[in-house]
């Protein structure tokens, strides 16, 4: 079963009620989190590396090391591997899961719908956000960052991370804030 493209605007458009207005729709960027998971994949590399002599056995010509005796030889170099793998597939799946997020505002709410195993789309209704912080890069894309702080500890966060005009949708954002709080009073 193949999969068709992902359309941002129509999976937005599943979310929105009748009457309710796109105002601002956004993606992050894969590579922008490749960039932020950098670090990652050069430590899975250096993982795999290290563990890959125990693949390299079976030719004595390749690598002139003594094959280690008992078991640990084979489990010791296997983690190393193992790890190194999965740092990397874990980096590859995150980039295929910020290639299948959309963000949108709405006059009424904020959401964040991800289609990748499952869809799954996520409601922020304007009153649960009380600051609003934005991270702009020199390009002027960033991460908009907004959270519920309550009595105590209790801190709710939510993101929009890697967007362009970062700026522009915190206008956003800040002007549905303050919509819902004029409504509210």
């Amino acid at each position: 079963m193949s999969r068709a493209i992902w359309d941002v605007e129509s999976e937005i458009r599943n979310e929105l009620h009748s009457t309710e207005v796109v105002v601002w729709t956004g993606q992050p960027s894969a590579w922008g989190t490749f960039v932020f998971k950098c670090p990652d994949v050069l430590f899975g590399v250096i993982f795999v590396i290290v563990g890959s002599p125990a693949l390299l056995w079976a030719n004595n010509g390749v690598i002139s090391i003594d094959k280690p005796a008992g078991i640990m030889g084979i489990i010791f170099p296997g983690i190393f591997l193992l790890i190194g793998i999965s740092t990397i597939a874990g980096v590859v799946f995150d980039m295929l899961a910020t290639s299948r997020t959309a963000y949108a505002a709405t006059d009424r709410r904020l959401l964040v719908v991800r289609n990748l195993i499952r869809r799954r789309a996520m409601t922020i209704a304007p009153t649960a956000i009380n600051v609003v912080e934005v991270k702009e890069k020199w390009d002027r894309s960033g991460t908009l960052t907004f959270r519920r702080e309550g009595d105590g500890d209790s801190v709710k966060k939510f993101a929009f991370i890697g967007i362009p005009n970062v700026r522009e949708v915190s206008r956003h954002v800040e002007e549905l804030r303050m919509s819902a709080r004029k409504q509210a009073s």
